[in-house]
């Protein structure tokens, strides 16, 4: 029996016009090779698309299949993976006009791999393009980050979600519900490979009332500390100290996500007419956080931004 594929493989994008949502990035993308730039750093949350964008990229510029070399940084991330790269970028493409690396998780690398990539992606041949993806940009040494454009990929809004969606839907020829729609978007948090890897569970499913209970399974899989910050912060009687210990245990490796995590929250409460001014200094104070320059510490500034405005 063939094994089906997932939605988010079966319906990944092709090219630049296939992508839903940032528009503005994948107008700078374009601008940046049409200044002829060969190194790219991919930054945004797990899920988001950079690899795709990496993928689309290496096609654009005229990469064979098998002169796109994709590796995995977590499990190659010691100085052979750089030595073998500099000397196989001597050589002209197996097929296409160009050889592209994807570095995924780049942010993987040992300091020693990542001093040893510079010279590469500083003197980078003319049918050679790097793109680094990684959802932790502030683990890279700047030297490297100063030699890449960088392409910050950001999370579909809802509307870009619920096109998304309905475009998958109605390619498999099945009709999704608002009610569903919506939950998948709570859930996925502008994730585009979460919210098809949901749609692709729930889609076969007979009757919405399954769909919805199949969801509620998978939601409690949520972080309950990013929950409990929420909860604390939607509530009246804020505790600085008690949001400050729940930082401690939280898993900080995806900032943004945790952003993303409670503006979602804090518009389902708008949604279903909670509209108090806690909910709307949150929503203030982390509309604002800067995640990708500052990591984890913009997440304890928007709480004190929090804490200030009401």
């Amino acid at each position: 029996m063939e094994k089906k594929l997932e939605l988010y493989r079966k319906y990944r994008p092709q090219t630049f016009d296939d992508m839903v949502g940032n528009e503005t990035t994948i107008k700078s993308l374009k601008k940046e090779l049409e200044n002829g730039s060969h190194v790219f750093l991919f930054t945004g949350n797990a899920g988001c698309g950079k690899t795709t964008l990496a993928r689309i990229l290496a096609k654009e510029v005229g990469a064979g299949d098998l002169s796109i070399r994709e590796i995995n940084s977590a499990e190659n991330r010691g100085i052979d993976t750089a030595r073998e790269v500099m000397e196989q970028m001597r050589y002209s493409p197996t097929d296409g006009d160009a050889l592209v690396w994807i570095f995924d998780e780049c942010h993987q690398w040992l300091n020693p791999v990542q001093n040893a990539f510079l010279k590469a992606l500083e003197d980078t041949p003319e049918h050679v393009y790097f793109c680094l993806c990684t959802t932790d940009p502030q683990k890279l040494i700047k030297p490297l980050v100063t030699r890449c454009s960088v392409i910050n990929v950001k999370p579909l809004n809802d509307d870009e979600m619920k096109f998304l969606l309905k475009r998958t839907a109605r390619a498999e020829q099945i009709k999704i519900s608002p009610e569903v729609c919506d939950r998948i978007i709570e859930i996925a948090q502008g994730g585009s490979r979460k919210a098809l890897k949901l749609l692709g569970k729930v889609l076969y499913l007979d009757s919405d009332e399954e769909r919805l209970n199949a969801l509620k399974a998978d939601d409690s899989s949520e972080n309950p500390e990013t929950l409990e910050l929420c909860r604390l912060l939607a509530n009246r009687g804020f505790d600085l100290h008690k949001a400050m210990n729940l930082l401690k245990n939280m898993d900080m490796s995806e900032p943004e996500r945790i952003r993303q995590s409670v503006m979602g929250y804090m518009h389902n409460c708008l949604i279903k007419g909670s509209c108090t001014k806690e909910i709307i200094s949150a929503i203030q104070a982390f509309s604002n956080a800067d995640t990708y320059r500052n990591g984890k510490f913009a997440i304890s500034v928007a709480i004190l931004d929090y804490r200030d405005l009401i």
